[in-house]
This record gives structure tokens, sequence and C-alpha cells, in this order.
């Protein structure tokens, strides 16, 4: 950019010259008509630098873009494999994992030993007549549980296209509709990051605010408590801006996040803000 700067310098101080000379004495005019020559090739020359380096710098902040598009789907999709593996953990009513009943006992003996006992009819009615209703339920729940992934997918597929405003409603209308689900916390992030990418800095804070008071244990809480510090410097509220960042730096040292908040305090203090 300083190079850029300084060819367009050259070409304007060239061009002053050829002004000057154009505007003297005929006489003067012939005398100095291979002189002018050369300022014209040279501001030709100039010019052409120009046009290069500025094709240049655009070619690379083409290539800026794309790497910084690039590093932002590969931490979206990082965070959506960690929230899937997270929640694809199985879940076991007895303590044990599932599986582990007796499909998977070993067989030690004739087939006749699994026989079930053969018990005499009951004189009463038995109360285990609506066993169809745990089923039901269990369908029930895994329908509900497809649809709750579906709903916080196609936020996150909002997200990941760059549809803030979608994504935004999307996270709002999940969290509405599954406050208690395992994607809760990452919605609330997300939802606040909707926000911020778009400068909407006073809701973008309470989300994230909001994730570290519903969510504290979240694995999201670091990042949370970064963009709140962000937020806040966002918005020219310095003194909150630099206790947030200060206490990411006291409560996750030698960290990524650490060096992001050690970065905004620099500029910070460049800046005389504090």
């Amino acid at each position: 950019m300083n190079m850029a700067r300084h060819l367009v310098n050259k070409a304007l101080m060239a061009s002053v010259m050829l002004a000057i000379i154009a505007s003297a004495p005929v006489s003067a005019q012939e005398s100095d008509l291979s002189a002018t020559a050369n300022l014209v090739i040279q501001v030709q020359e100039l010019q052409d630098e120009v046009r290069t380096l500025r094709g240049q710098l655009e070619e690379q902040d083409r290539e800026l873009e794309n790497l910084k598009r690039r590093q932002r789907d590969q931490y979206l999709d990082l965070d959506q494999r960690i929230s899937d593996m997270r929640n694809s953990q199985p879940v076991a009513s007895s303590g044990q994992p599932r599986g582990s009943a007796s499909s998977q006992r070993p067989t030690v003996g004739p087939v006749a030993e699994d026989t079930p006992e053969v018990r005499a009819p009951m004189e009463s009615q038995s109360a285990v007549t609506a066993i169809g209703q745990p089923q039901a339920q269990v369908k029930t729940a895994a329908a509900t549980a497809a649809e709750e992934k579906a709903a916080y997918d196609q936020a996150f597929q909002a997200l990941k296209e760059l549809r803030y405003a979608d994504a935004a409603e999307d996270f709002q209308s999940f969290l509405d509709a599954y406050p208690s689900s395992d994607y809760a916390d990452n919605a609330q992030y997300w939802l606040g990051e909707s926000y911020y990418v778009t400068r909407n800095y006073d809701i973008a804070l309470k989300a994230f605010q909001d994730l570290m008071d519903r969510y504290p244990e979240s694995s999201k809480v670091p990042d949370a408590l970064l963009k709140v510090g962000y937020t806040h410097y966002e918005l020219e509220q310095w003194d909150s801006a630099r206790a947030a960042l200060t206490q990411v730096q006291q409560s996750y040292p030698d960290t990524t996040l650490d060096r992001l908040a050690e970065s905004r305090l620099r500029s910070m203090r460049m800046e005389g803000h504090y």
C-alpha cells in the first residue's frame, strides 16, 4: 500500500512538471522536447505500475476474505461436530451402556437354559396391560429429539450461509421451543454471534451475558466472556471492556482466548482508552 501511494505521488509530480512545460514559451518547449517525451513515458510507466499494484492489492484482499471465510467455516464445522458428539452419547437407564443387557450375555449352556420360566396364570388381571404406552412415549421422545436437532441444524445452516437475520430468528425460535435442550447453550452463543456480526451490539451483549448466567458450565462460556469484552469495546464502554478482557486473561491463561484478549487490550492502550 505504501509503495502504491509512493508511485501515485511520483505520477502526480510528473504530471505537474508536464503541465509546467506545456505552459512554457514555444522555444523552451522545442528545446525540452526530449525531456517532455521522457516524462510522458515515465508517467505512463508509473500509471501502469500503479494499476498493477492495485490489481495485486485487490487480489490479496480477495484471498484474505476467502481465508477468513474458510476459517469461519472450519470453526463452525468443528463446533457442530463437538455438539453432535456431545449429544450422541448413549444414555442407559440402568447405569450400563446401551446394549449391555442380555443381548451381550454369552451362551454357556444349552439353549434350554434360556427358556423363560413357566408360571401359573394369575388369578387376578395383571396390572401390566398397557404395555404399548411406554413404546408410544419412546416414539414421541425420538420424534421430539429429531425435530429438536432439525431445528438447531436449520439455524446453524443459516449462520454458515451468512444469513445472519435468519440465523438469529431461528436460534431464538429454537431457544423458545427447546429451552432445556442439550444444544441450548450453543444456540444461545450463536444467537449472540448473529447479532454481533450485524453490529446489533446491545442485543448481542445481552445474549452473551444470558449464556453465562443460564449455562455457567457450558464450554461456550469462555468464548462468550471474550465476546462480552469485544462488545463493550464496540459500544465504547472502555471500563467494562477492560474488566471482561482482563477476566479472560485471568481465567484462561496461556490460551488463544488469552492472546486475543491481550491483543484487544493492547489496542485500547494504543488508542488511549486507559
